[in-house]
């Protein structure tokens, strides 16, 4: 597994997603509690892009269709929840899902040396 520089230190700020591609990957970085968190930056529900969720507490929410994810353990908290923000009633989640279960995020080590940030890959 390979550490790979990812972006200054100062560029991943708390309550926020700061993208980057490494490898071919699209990573998503955020700090919780002042810690580095990496993520692949694909909700596992479609595959859209977390950049612009909502994160609070150490959790994102998919702005696309309401699915959370701890940022530390990468576990799903809610599982589609509706449509750009609107809450939708049980069987309408149903069948946002399109038949697919709860998955969790795919989180990535990362560590912070001299003002740099790392990610493992591989």
């Amino acid at each position: 597994m390979s550490q790979l520089e990812a972006a200054d230190a100062d560029d991943v700020l708390e309550g926020a997603v700061h993208a980057v591609t490494l490898s071919g990957t699209k990573i998503g970085l955020t700090r919780v509690n002042g810690t580095v968190q990496a993520f692949v930056n694909k909700c596992p529900h479609l595959g859209l892009p977390l950049t612009k969720g909502k994160i609070v507490d150490g959790v994102i929410t998919c702005p696309f269709h309401g699915s959370s994810f701890s940022l530390c353990s990468g576990a799903a908290q809610d599982w589609v929840t509706g449509i750009m923000g609107m809450n939708m009633p049980g069987a309408v989640r149903g069948v946002i899902t399109m038949g697919k279960t709860p998955r969790g995020l795919a989180m990535l080590e990362a560590s912070e040396v001299a003002g740099k940030v790392f990610v493992a890959l591989g």
